[in-house]
């Protein structure tokens, strides 16, 4: 039998809660009908009779009615907000991990932590109440007929009428609310990221232009949200009106039977305020089903992205690897596009080598890099870390060993040692001998809470170096088999490159294999093998001295080409020759 993915089992359980709301909310309703029954009574017994003790007992047990349907209309929405919270709690962690894993595998995730929300704002809502009550709708229309059957059509025929009306704001909204809550989702997630590049827009006076687009992009999401709602919102009073017109024409066939002696005057009462309640909760579920709408298009996009992911699972614990790295014919094409980034590469470094990566911009230098570290996987072929398939290792397990400094250094909400620490425990002594290995440990000292301070806080005081040597330090955090460094010399100056010829020194000196991706003589002088991609293809692989030597004297000969074509061409213009 199949494993129900973590979604199921979260709302299977939440679920679980439905049983005790169903019980809670048959009591509620039940009590409801002591102000129609206290009423009829009054109007029955206590003004014919003139008994006021009648009329206090009465009164005393309306009013514990009414207190008792309050307390449970309260645990009703205890049940419901602590239901929503811990699905949100549960639920988020497996959201957020396989959001990661489809990101990586597609460049996009099918929902995020936004969707999860919508799923917690329904459960935790006052929307769902009026699908718990609308089940007694039926019971009170059958109270109503008891008192009398034509009051009883009334009833009915209102129910199915504002029924229908629920059913054709469902059929008229659904599509275009959803399209227009993912348009707003969307222009609110780019403003976000506005924010986020606040200097870049500044720098490049981009700022006016920005929001111009963005209030342009907003209208438009706006305006297309506005049919759907604005149709909830005619639907909705038009069945408000029709409501309202019921009570009266309850009144009215009422006020006509007592007229017949059919009816008592405290049944004409009691049946149109127990028409109200009836009618309620239908009522409600009109302008909640937007709530619903949102719930339902949530639910259908998590489920989408927990079946094009896989859960985790346990794997058996490999050693720590020595460092062996082979690359077997490994392509990558683009998840969208599917061009082919990388051509069967291939090449093999032994444990503690250092391996320089050249090549041109887009020649898939900066892919090979999170392949290498298990970000990405191969389209085809395998990359082997002392035999062992990188794809198929457990992510968390593998991370240990592996270091990787990209070209763009994201330090994350936390300290500079709980970033060094990549967020787990913090080892002091771990901490201090990867800064220390990355030369940036006078760096940290210097800054204004030293390895205590924090990144959230002091973000504008810590420069684009300085988070690439913190990168750098986290990178070797634990001492780790294979490093992978991409363009670390990026946002360096001359005191950060020299810290980081020392730390390449100290890497190599314990044996670590190392991939160096720059374009820098000094650096790749550190390197015993140069790999030379050129269109996603190998194009060299060799010992550093015979790939360099190589490439100077192609260089050389490309220059005295371009000497030779440019003399001869003088020497025509001098001839005359066109």
């Amino acid at each position: 039998m199949k494993k129900p993915t973590p979604l199921k089992a979260v709302l299977s359980e939440a679920r679980g809660q439905w049983p005790l709301l169903f019980v809670l909310s048959f009591l509620a309703n039940i009590l409801l009908l002591a102000s129609s029954i206290y009423m009829l009574q009054v109007f029955d017994r206590v003004l014919s009779s003139g008994s006021i003790n009648t009329l206090i007992w009465l009164s005393v047990i309306a009013f514990a009615a009414i207190a008792t349907y309050g307390l449970l209309e309260q645990a009703r929405r205890v049940v419901l907000a602590r239901t929503g919270s811990w699905l949100e709690g549960e639920l988020s962690p497996h959201v957020i991990r396989r959001a990661i894993t489809a990101r990586l595998a597609k460049g996009r995730s099918e929902a995020d932590l936004n969707d999860v929300g919508d799923l917690r704002g329904f459960v935790a809502g006052d929307a769902i109440l009026a699908f718990f009550d609308a089940p007694w709708t039926p019971i009170f229309i059958a109270v109503i007929w008891l008192m009398h059957p034509i009051l009883g059509l009334i009833a009915l025929g209102g129910a199915i009428l504002l029924f229908a009306v629920a059913i054709l704001n469902d059929a008229l909204t659904r599509r275009q609310a959803a399209a227009a809550n993912q348009n707003l989702r969307n222009a609110r997630r780019d403003a976000g990221q506005f924010i986020g590049n606040a200097e870049t827009l500044a720098g490049m006076g981009m700022v006016g232009a920005v929001i111009s687009r963005w209030q342009a992009r907003y209208a438009e999401a706006d305006t297309r949200g506005r049919g759907p709602g604005d149709t909830t919102t005619i639907l909705f009073n038009l069945s408000r009106s029709f409501r309202l017109m019921l009570q009266i024409a309850i009144l009215g066939a009422g006020a006509w039977l007592v007229l017949q002696a059919e009816l008592t005057a405290g049944g004409m009462i009691a049946a149109s305020i127990i028409l109200s309640r009836a009618l309620s909760p239908v009522e409600r579920a009109i302008s909640a089903w937007k709530s619903y709408g949102s719930y339902r298009n949530a639910k259908t996009k998590l489920a989408r992205l927990f079946a094009a992911t896989e859960s985790p699972t346990d794997r058996v614990e490999l050693p720590r690897p020595k460092g062996q790295l082979a690359l077997e014919g490994v392509s990558y094409f683009a998840p969208e596009s599917g061009n082919a980034i990388l051509k069967s590469v291939a090449f093999r470094l032994a444990p503690g080598e250092v391996c320089g990566v050249l090549g041109p911009s887009g020649s898939g230098k900066t892919t090979l890099c999170k392949l290498l570290v298990g970000a990405w996987k191969p389209s085809l072929g395998k990359i082997r870390l002392d035999g062992a398939d990188v794809a198929d290792w457990d992510s968390e397990g593998l991370g240990v060993y592996l270091g990787y400094l990209p070209q763009a250094v994201e330090l994350f909400s936390g300290t500079v040692a709980e970033n060094i620490a990549r967020l787990g425990e913090v080892d002091d002594e771990k901490v201090l001998a990867a800064a220390q290995a990355a030369g940036a440990h006078e760096m940290i000292l210097a800054l204004p809470n030293g390895y205590e301070t924090d990144i959230g806080q002091y973000a504008d005081r810590i420069s684009g170096g300085q988070r690439q040597r913190i990168g750098l330090a986290r990178a070797l955090y634990g001492n780790p088999s294979l490093v992978v460094l991409d363009e670390p010399n990026s946002n360096l100056d001359g005191m950060g490159e020299a810290a980081l010829q020392g730390a390449l020194r100290n890497i190599k000196s314990v044996g670590t294999t190392v991939i160096l991706v720059s374009h820098l003589p000094h650096l790749l002088g550190l390197a015993d093998k140069v790999l030379v991609l050129k269109d996603g293809t190998v194009a060299r692989f060799g010992p550093r001295d015979e790939i360099m030597r190589d490439m100077m004297q192609g260089a050389k000969k490309l220059k005295e080409n371009a000497i030779f074509r440019s003399g001869r061409i003088g020497e025509e213009g001098k001839n005359g020759v066109r």
